[in-house]
């Protein structure tokens, strides 16, 4: 729990501002008043869970799935949920595969009420905190507060689909959140967001970070961009994706309907008053090249529909530049990176997860492209795309 946030918004009328980023401006907007509560402290722990008794619709929105238990949600959930009787549904808003799958089990285990429903959701929106004051004041930035030395920039974007639920024995039950574009095949638009806008975010902010990029949109007027990313988007995620969806009919499974949805993406990526910092996008690279997460999971999907990743092995490649094992959370540039250290690192992170075939073919493309992100370093070069032509890999 973060005391100090708390306490300042509480004593800035309970109230605290974010900044919308536009294509053309940055608008800051105060929130409030709202009711803030620690569930540290027992008696507001009690009004959480008075709150949990009686709502309809109850949101969790934490960093990590592992939160759930550790930070104490599964227990506020358990003990509120199983003390009412009206219907409910709890929203896991957390970026990770059937988080709400995950929370329902940890709150309920096998025994689920049927007055209870947990949703997952896909949530695209991009953009996070600042704390560089030059920085906030050049762009004149709302800070939380105006006491806290932390400003909150996101992008002008509202679109959350979330998993469709019925409550087929309980009546009376009415969400409010009736924007929200509701649909059965939730696991779809997951891996859309997932293996798709995270997976080529990473592989973009790892290429950045070698780039010496500090922003996202220093991709702009970048060819890297259009033919690493844009084409990695096209192909590499897009060629089995509509595959694997295309019989579900949803738009965005067909070629026209991919080709605009990785368009509309790639434009709010670089949008140049979003100010999405590098080091945000790749923030805690342990986890997110790991077996089941994003360009690991994009790279297996590619390889059985019979499609080379060479754009996502570029990603690990560049990752692995930037990770250490014995600090998987940080960010830890390592310019002398040598390819056989690089395999043993993923090997380590990986711990023999999945299947050795699928596990070697995947050790074999990312061999390949430590190889050459190392000579592209080294050639000096500001490009890599042209470097990569030239050597015959794209």
């Amino acid at each position: 729990m973060d005391e100090e946030k708390i306490e300042n918004i509480r004593r800035n009328e309970s109230s605290y501002s974010i900044n919308i980023a536009s294509y053309d401006r940055i608008t800051p907007v105060r929130i409030g008043p709202v009711e803030i509560l620690n569930p540290v402290i027992n008696s507001e722990r009690e009004k959480i869970l008075d709150a949990v008794r009686v709502a309809n619709d109850i949101v969790t929105a934490v960093p990590s799935v592992d939160l759930y238990e550790k930070g104490g949600i599964a227990g506020i959930l358990r003990q509120g949920l199983s003390e009412r009787k009206k219907p409910a549904l709890v929203y896991a808003s957390e970026n990770h595969m059937e988080a709400a799958v995950i929370l329902k089990e940890l709150v309920f285990g096998k025994k689920m009420p049927n007055h209870i429903r947990f949703a997952d959701t896909v949530i695209e929106r991009m953009g996070g905190p600042h704390f560089d004051k030059k920085f906030i004041k050049s762009c004149n930035l709302s800070p939380v507060t105006p006491a806290m030395d932390q400003a909150l920039l996101v992008e002008d974007f509202d679109r959350i689909i979330v998993e469709k639920t019925e409550f087929k024995e309980v009546e009376g039950f009415s969400s409010l959140f009736n924007r929200f574009h509701a649909t059965h095949r939730i696991n779809m638009f997951e891996e859309l967001k997932l293996l798709g806008h995270n997976a080529v975010h990473f592989l973009l902010g790892c290429l950045a970070g070698l780039k010496g990029y500090r922003f996202i949109s220093e991709y702009n007027g970048d060819s890297d961009f259009g033919l690493i990313g844009v084409d990695a988007l096209l192909h590499e995620t897009g060629g089995w994706f509509k595959e694997k969806y295309r019989s579900t009919g949803e738009q965005v499974a067909t070629e026209q309907g991919f080709r605009e949805w990785t368009e509309q993406l790639c434009r709010r990526i670089v949008n140049p008053f979003l100010y999405d910092l590098v080091p945000r996008v790749i923030r805690d690279p342990g986890r997110k090249l790991g077996w089941n997460d994003r360009i690991t999971s994009t790279i297996r999907e590619a390889i059985r529909a019979g499609i080379q990743p060479r754009r996502y092995f570029l990603g690990i490649a560049s990752a692995l530049f930037l990770f250490d094992p014995d600090r998987p959370r940080e960010l830890v540039y390592k310019e002398d990176l040598t390819v056989p250290e690089a395999l043993r690192k993923l090997k380590t992170l990986w711990e023999n997860q999945g299947d050795r075939n699928m596990e070697q073919k995947i050790l074999n493309g990312t061999k390949e492209a430590v190889g050459l992100v190392k000579a592209w370093k080294e050639s000096g070069k500001k490009q890599i795309a042209p470097f990569l032509k030239d050597r015959g890999y794209l």
